[in-house]
């Protein structure tokens, strides 16, 4: 069987670049080891940035419109910020991923399901092995997560990473906002999202705690959250905040989406960036030198966000009371901002830095005072 371009990965990536790829006279193979829809697991918040990048219908697997969020410091003190109009939207995965691909099927996609690669030989065009068969293609793109087969045999590894818990549960109406709790993890993020009628609680960090009785400790007694853990799901999110944690693959193999690193060091969202890099990608294939081009525009549009992002990370990771602190202030309004694409990365730090500067004085000079203020009481 000869494609123009196989797909391997049937998520937001895979499934819009074959879509955009097919929409141009491609033909497309997408190739998925399971049947779908497939249960995903994701915390499944999408940024309303989204918006025009996705094709008319996908409204329907909205499960909650979000306008705005809490945040915490160990599970108290919440600053609450709202916007006008929508920042985010918590979709059902296997639902979401499921429509895009039926998608890129209306395009005139070719998806086989319950295919599992095997590997690869490149010559005058590419031999992709698998269990049901061979597949010949001029371009190979990899869009098959975190534990990608096909950046694995590129010689690609994972160096960086988020590890996320989650559990489903009923608690506290959160209406169309999320809960963010910070002071939990060294360095990451506890959640409790709305899901529909039930809510999402989970956490994720880059650090070695004991994330089973982190998640514990944060849902008990939680002033959201209803019962404790139960069914505790585990998985992996890749993140880029440096030039070598992305990895966009070489010659005629292609990485995009988690499989590619594309995802923000700060909050561990992909799914905006998977969609954002599978249209860079699609677009890059139509050029005349697509590996060069791929790289020019996700180096020139998506590695500038990571960085910055890695850079805020870092600082509000480092002082998480100075960050909670900070988001009473503009900080949490601005970060909306971000998330309807209104606001960039690189402008949040710069604006941000100032502010940063002077909570982490005023937090410094708190701790300087507070005992001398204990010993004049007494």
């Amino acid at each position: 069987m000869k494609f123009d371009a196989v797909v391997v990965g049937s998520g937001p990536a895979g499934a819009t670049c074959a879509r955009l790829l097919a929409s141009n006279g491609f033909k497309v193979a997408i190739l998925e080891r399971r049947k779908l829809p497939r249960f995903k697991l994701c915390g499944g918040c999408i940024s309303a940035r989204c918006e025009l990048l996705l094709p008319e219908g996908w409204h329907k697997s909205i499960k909650n419109t979000l306008y705005g969020g809490l945040l915490g410091f160990k599970g108290k003190d919440f600053f609450e910020a709202r916007s006008d109009r929508e920042v985010a939207y918590i979709v059902d995965r296997a639902e979401f991923d499921h429509f895009l691909t039926q998608e890129a099927q209306r395009q005139g996609s070719f998806l086989f399901e319950e295919t599992k690669v095997l590997g690869f030989e490149e010559g005058k065009t590419i031999k992709v092995f698998t269990n049901r068969g061979t597949f010949e293609t001029d371009f190979l793109i990899g869009a098959d997560g975190v534990y990608s087969k096909v950046a694995k045999i590129l010689g690609f590894h994972r160096r960086v990473f988020f590890r996320s818990l989650e559990f489903w549960t009923r608690g506290k109406d959160l209406g169309d906002k999320v809960v963010i709790d910070i002071g939990f993890v060294k360095r990451g993020y506890c959640w409790v999202f709305p899901k529909g009628e039930l809510l999402s609680v989970g956490l994720a960090s880059t650090g070695k705690e004991n994330l089973l009785e982190v998640l514990k400790g944060y849902s008990t007694g939680h002033p959201f959250v209803e019962n404790a853990p139960a069914g505790v799901k585990g998985w992996l999110i890749p993140f880029t905040a440096k030039v070598e944690d992305l990895h966009l693959g070489k010659g005629r193999i292609f990485l995009v989406g988690d499989a590619a690193g594309m995802v923000d060091p700060l909050l561990g969202e992909g799914i905006f960036y998977a969609i954002k890099g599978a249209h860079l990608l699609a677009k890059a294939l139509l050029a005349e030198r697509p590996m060069q081009t791929y790289r020019r525009l996700v180096y020139s549009q998506i590695l500038p966000e990571f960085i910055y992002a890695g850079r805020i990370a870092d600082l509000a990771y480092s002082f998480q009371k100075v960050a909670h602190s900070m988001g009473g202030g503009y900080a949490l309004k601005v970060f909306l901002n971000l998330l309807s694409g209104k606001e960039t990365y690189k402008g949040l730090y710069y604006k941000g830095f100032p502010s940063f500067v002077g909570h982490f004085f005023l937090d410094r000079l708190k701790n300087l005072t507070s005992p001398l203020k204990a010993s004049m009481e007494r």
